[in-house]
């Protein structure tokens, strides 16, 4: 068994003396790394008025601020980050459809949203990949916002501190939350969630003609009609389930939109579900989420196979995105 000489008492006053020096030195080279490192590297700075703060975490109402943020950011917030400036016409679902990403990703890397039905010209920002883009003013958010996506580690982005920036000076980081969804929004997309919390998207696939003013499908030279769904293409014979509960209060052929089922709901609402192959319900039935009501189909007045499916309230019809998005 091997034994260490004992050092004498001038060795140990000399091991203290030299890591005494040491721990001067390597405190001296923080404290001027984190000095120099104030002194020329640029702050990320933010107007304290571009933003809100909810349940602790802030919420940028300002676009512009938000875009120069981005544009200017000098660390990794996780994820590439591009901006895009809508086009005329251009939709969200245009733009998440064309990047691969979904709308959920959208709403969470643009906090100033207030609607699903953009303005022309606005300018977003587009992640490359799907999860949650948040803007922090204190480590312990990201922390916090862990928790509440009950993700494990699964953040990526510089947020964390470094020798020569111990104490960040930024007034806002970004960080990125691969494939989570947003869980803190603004009050206006907060109710639209709820909203889609009630319904579901009938069947999976591409929404194609949106709702609102169109180009005639049939009718050529540019005439343009009043489109009152969105069109969702889906394989001929696709089974279609009801986007909420209710009772069905028509099924048959309904003029263009050809074998037709529709459905009443609670607190007004109707759905309209056109061109089915074959309808599977019949008037008076009560049907749930998990029943089948039709398939896919290209009767009356269609392209191909797909879905027109129709939101109406007290008769009035209303976007569909804003329920299945």
């Amino acid at each position: 068994m091997l034994h260490w000489p004992p050092f004498s008492r001038y060795q140990v006053r000399q091991i203290k003396r030299y890591a005494a020096v040491v721990s001067i030195v390597l405190t001296a080279v923080l404290i001027l790394g984190n000095i120099i490192t104030a002194l020329v590297c640029d702050r990320v700075a933010v107007s304290e008025v571009s933003y809100c703060v909810k349940d602790g975490f802030p919420l940028f109402t300002d676009p512009k601020e938000y875009i120069r943020l981005v544009k200017n950011y000098p660390y990794d917030a996780g994820v590439k980050l591009t901006t895009h400036q809508l086009a005329n016409g251009e939709s969200f679902w245009d733009v998440a459809y064309y990047h691969n990403i979904s709308i959920d990703t959208l709403i969470a890397a643009n906090p100033f949203i207030l609607s699903l039905i953009p303005k022309d010209g606005i300018e977003i920002v587009i992640p490359a990949e799907d999860g949650v883009l948040l803007p922090f003013n204190d480590i312990f958010d990201v922390r916090r916002m862990q928790k509440l996506l009950g993700l494990n580690g699964v953040v990526r982005g510089d947020y964390l501190p470094t020798p020569f920036k111990i104490i960040s000076t930024d007034d806002i980081r970004l960080v990125f939350f691969r494939d989570a969804k947003p869980v803190i929004v603004n009050n206006a997309i907060e109710k639209l969630y709820r909203i889609k919390n009630i319904f579901q998207q009938p069947l999976k696939g591409n929404f194609t003609s949106l709702f609102g003013i169109r180009e005639h499908p049939f009718i050529l030279n540019g005439v343009v009609r009043y489109h009152n769904g969105v069109d969702i293409i889906s394989a001929y014979n696709t089974p279609i389930r009801p986007a909420r509960e209710g009772m069905v209060i028509f099924t048959g052929w309904r003029g263009g939109f050809g074998n037709t089922v529709m459905l009443q709901h609670y607190e007004g609402y109707t759905t309209l579900y056109g061109h089915l192959s074959e309808i599977t319900v019949k008037t008076g039935d009560w049907v749930t989420k998990d029943d089948v009501i039709g398939h896919v189909g290209s009767t009356g007045w269609s392209t191909g196979p797909h879905l027109h499916f129709t939101v109406m309230k007290h008769g009035v019809d209303l976007d569909p995105l804003l329920f299945i998005w």
